[in-house]
């Protein structure tokens, strides 16, 4: 006779992930999203795509990164995002991770390949409900620009395509051409 046995899956909080990132039980190429650990792989136009959108967006007033960047108890790590020069963490979770406001997190970018589906679902989610009031999500076809943040996602989302060009939501009047960030 077999006897059924339940396995509920080990759910991670973001200190607890904190705490074994800085003891270096977690190698720096994965996010948590939502209690889980998601390993984060980059290709060859993943990685050309992502460098071109960090030298095209505008910096002299703003700092480029791609750190990892908290989203209520989530780790995610977008690709780049942008940040004000002169913000202040809001909150320190960890010696080596600090916790900025929405307000000034100007842009979130995801470069995404492999993972359309979850970058333009789940991930979209997760960055609206933190508040970060633009997310890119940069595709082989165009770039999918979301704002607006509600607790379910984002109110506007807007398709540009190769041949267009995307106003950059930070820098009034300075617009990107779509066919160069994809480098098509």
């Amino acid at each position: 006779m077999r006897v059924a046995v339940s396995v509920t899956p080990h759910r991670w909080t973001l200190a607890d992930f904190l705490r074994a990132w800085e003891a270096g039980a977690i190698h720096d190429r994965v996010e948590l999203l939502d209690g889980e650990i998601w390993d984060v792989s980059m290709g060859p136009w993943h990685g050309e795509v992502t460098i071109n959108v960090a030298r095209a967006l505008p910096n002299k007033r703003y700092r480029i990164t791609a750190a990892s960047l908290p989203a209520n108890e989530s780790l995610p790590l977008p690709d780049c995002w942008v940040l004000r020069r002169d913000a202040e963490p809001a909150e320190q979770l960890s010696p080596r991770m600090p916790r900025w406001a929405a307000v000034d997190v100007l842009l979130v970018v995801e470069v995404s390949d492999e993972t359309v589906e979850y970058d333009l679902g789940a991930k979209a989610i997760l960055y609206a409900r933190a508040g970060f009031a633009h997310y890119w999500v940069v595709t082989r076809d165009g770039v999918h620009a979301h704002s607006g943040p509600l607790r379910t996602g984002y109110a506007s989302k807007i398709v540009h395509r190769p041949g267009e060009r995307i106003e950059v939501p930070y820098a009034a009047g300075i617009t990107l051409d779509i066919a160069e960030l994809l480098d098509v």
